[in-house]
């Protein structure tokens, strides 16, 4: 038996040995996801790198790809994410004031329902 495959009894919970938990959660518009954990991440690497397509290519997806999901999304807030930091369209890209708070306050949501997760889980399996 590989070792995934192995359990262990505690109480009369059978689990194998790795397993774990993770949530996801969308905010949505409608019947269309509007954000979530993927967005954010995204939006924090082109903070971190100043670059929608170093931050793409870092996620491994298309600068493409990248660049329709942020159009997609500004379009249905009705705001910039992002703005370019001096030297005009050729600058450094970062979040605007709306996109950060905006993120901020998703991650601020969403930290609270990652504990609850883990802590239900541990519940109902023992960990």
């Amino acid at each position: 038996m590989s070792p995934r495959r192995r359990t262990r009894h505690r109480g009369s919970v059978i689990r194998p040995r790795r397993l774990g938990v993770r949530a996801k959660i969308w905010l949505t518009l409608g019947p269309r996801t509007l954000f979530g954990d993927g967005k954010a991440d995204l939006l924090d690497l082109v903070e971190e790198l100043g670059s929608l397509r170093r931050a793409a290519a870092r996620m491994e997806m298309s600068y493409r790809y990248a660049w329709g999901l942020l159009r997609e999304l500004e379009r249905s807030a009705g705001f910039a994410f992002l703005e370019h930091r001096g030297g005009g369209r050729r600058g450094r890209l970062r979040l605007s004031a709306r996109g950060r708070r905006f993120v901020d306050a998703y991650r601020s949501f969403r930290a609270p329902l990652d504990v609850l997760v883990r802590r239900r889980f541990r519940r109902a399996f023992g960990r």
